[in-house]
């Protein structure tokens, strides 16, 4: 098991040691303690009320909201008082999908990423961002136009944050009547988006601290390699955001291990199996991340270079 830690100081030093255990690897985050003990209650309560949504809690969005606001757009006095931008002041998040040129003042409604329903009352919101493009820095990131021409990842935020979790206020403003007004089969379309938003930013910190260890993670992979052949280090999101102070698991899963993973998804374990076939273990390693909603992603981590 490895063990990855920043410093309990006041400065925000990377420090890391090293811990086995099977073929399992642990990064355990430490930094200044209040900013450490407030990470870890936001990852908690995003886990926690996006259990409680999909368990048929409709209004467990609201506090997600709250803290995607802590996070990514609090301010003090008129200061950015973000928690992420004060951790990791370089932090990169991939763009929306689509096209951000398309989105004009006449534009009614639009709705980046996918769109898909169950035929028994259920729908989704997926690929919401597009994990292919350059990532953009926070401030770049928060300003993109969210739904139509005035409404940006930071405005929906902090209106969802400001006026229905942490306030509430006498009536709804602009961004609120809009993406209340829209229900997708079992909810409206403000409860997805914040959803998908929280399930995205959890998985970008998941990956940035192991970006950040890839060259440690990468050698106990290697040799869990050796030992097991060909597979993929597993990174749970839920347990991630849940036990954030127990440290962040990456387990070393054989590919028929892996393979399971997939066998609901016919043509995606094909895709898999081929990239686990083919990878050149001395220079990747494959990284296969369980999405708190359940969904699987593949990543072919190079080694000694981030994502």
């Amino acid at each position: 098991m490895y063990v990855f830690q920043l410093s309990q100081k006041k400065e925000h030093v990377l420090k890391s040691k090293t811990k086995y255990r099977k073929n399992e690897v642990r990064i355990l985050i430490v930094m200044n303690t209040k900013s450490l003990h407030d990470l870890e209650a936001s990852l908690a309560v995003i886990s926690s009320n996006m259990t409680a949504y999909h368990a048929g809690n409709v209004h467990a969005y609201r506090p997600v909201a709250v803290e995607l606001r802590k996070l990514l757009c609090d301010t003090q006095a008129k200061t950015d008082n973000s928690l992420i931008k004060r951790l990791f002041p370089d932090f990169r998040l991939r763009p929306l999908s689509g096209d951000q040129n398309s989105i004009d003042e006449h534009t009614a409604l639009y709705i980046p990423g996918q769109m898909s329903f169950d035929g028994r009352g259920g729908s989704s919101l997926s690929q919401l961002f597009n994990e292919s493009a350059p990532s953009l820095l926070l401030d770049e990131w928060l300003e993109q136009k969210l739904f139509d021409f005035t409404t940006t990842i930071r405005s929906f935020i902090r209106s969802v944050a400001d006026k229905e979790g942490a306030h509430s206020d006498k009536s709804y403003n602009t961004v609120l009547r809009k993406t209340k007004s829209v229900v997708l089969a079992n909810n409206a379309l403000i409860a997805k988006a914040i959803l998908a938003i929280g399930r995205y930013v959890v998985k970008a910190l998941a990956i940035r601290m192991v970006n950040d260890n890839v060259g440690e993670i990468g050698a106990h992979v290697l040799a869990e390699y050796n030992k097991l052949g060909r597979g993929a280090a597993v990174l749970s999101l839920t347990e991630f955001a849940t036990h954030f102070l127990e440290g962040i698991p990456i387990k070393y899963e054989s590919a028929s291990t892996v393979e399971d993973y997939f066998q609901r998804d016919p043509s995606k374990c094909k895709a898999a199996m081929q990239i686990l076939r083919f990878y050149q273990p001395s220079d990747f390693f494959i990284l296969l991340v369980i999405d708190m909603n359940g969904g699987i992603w593949l990543y072919q981590q190079a080694i000694r270079t981030a994502i």
